[in-house]
């Protein structure tokens, strides 16, 4: 794994240890399956090199390489899921079989800005654009995509669609209670909501307790600041990196996008004719 400096880690700045923090990510995020098929049968229609932005501790890894990925490339900003990756890479006999073969690498780096080199013929994106900072970050992580994608490649982009977002502020309750180690997790979490032209920003805070065998609790907090671009801005934006939207689904079972979609997962190519040298202006409209 290279180390070059790290980009935004989801974890920075959180009062808790980090690969703790991790562990608890992937306790809630390794349940999710729904998308693996979608990912597996994207990489089959068109077999090449796979980008994954934001790669977190390589959930999709397996539906990568099962699906025909040739290499696959996996970055995060976060050190402490890059480690988790690794550990997964390790476990798993297809992912350590390409890994020893040279077809796996993990990057520490900014999806902004990815320490990458070469052309891919998928970069995804997967629950990555709320974690930027707004419109100016997401069209530096667009316009990076669009320098690695190859001529004939494709962006994925894969988040929460209009029925997934929070419609009120909601007061802390219990997301879910799992095991851990042995030991029982529960988490809790807050959230307020605002709009803004550019879209929701979500301000989501959590509360993790750890119930340990003598009854003890260990709690662990954490913040986070999310954005949910709207429609108009995100296609805003891919015009302005030089993309043209190819299809937009509702679901990873392919229905098509719509105002109670629960996803938004947009797949974008090369727009005709751009070249690096020749960038779109950004618009302005709102949406």
């Amino acid at each position: 794994m290279t180390s070059p400096p790290a980009g935004p880690d989801i974890f920075a700045g959180q009062p808790g240890d980090p690969d703790l923090l991790a562990e608890i990510y992937d306790l809630e995020h390794d349940e999710v399956t729904s998308d693996l098929a979608f990912y597996r049968l994207l990489t089959a229609s068109d077999p090449g090199p796979v980008l994954d932005l934001g790669c977190g501790s390589g959930r999709l890894f397996h539906a990568f390489l099962d699906g025909g990925a040739t290499t696959l490339t996996g970055v995060d900003g976060s050190p402490a899921l890059l480690r988790r990756a690794e550990a997964r890479i390790a476990g798993d006999p297809l992912l350590a079989a390409a890994h020893e073969a040279g077809r796996i690498e993990l990057v520490l780096g900014d999806a902004r800005r990815p320490p990458v080199h070469g052309h891919f013929r998928t970069i995804v994106l997967a629950g990555v654009v709320p974690h930027l900072e707004g419109p100016e970050d997401a069209l530096r992580a667009l316009q990076a995509a669009r320098r690695l994608l190859g001529p004939a490649g494709r962006l994925v982009l894969d988040d929460i669609g209009p029925t997934g977002l929070p419609w009120r502020d909601l007061p802390y309750s219990v997301d879910w209670e799992r095991e851990m180690n042995g030991e029982r997790v529960v988490r809790r979490s807050q959230l307020t909501r605002r709009d803004t032209p550019e879209g929701l920003r979500v301000a989501y805070l959590t509360l993790t307790d750890t119930v340990r065998p003598d009854g003890t609790i260990a709690r662990l907090p954490a913040s986070f600041r999310l954005w949910y671009p709207s429609r108009v801005v995100l296609e805003q934006l891919l015009d302005a990196a030089g993309f043209a939207v190819e299809l937009t689904y509702g679901s990873h079972d392919l229905d098509l996008f719509h105002e109670t979609s629960e996803r938004r997962i947009v797949i974008a190519r090369r727009a005709p004719g751009e070249t690096e040298k020749q960038p779109r202006r950004r618009r302005t409209g709102k949406g």
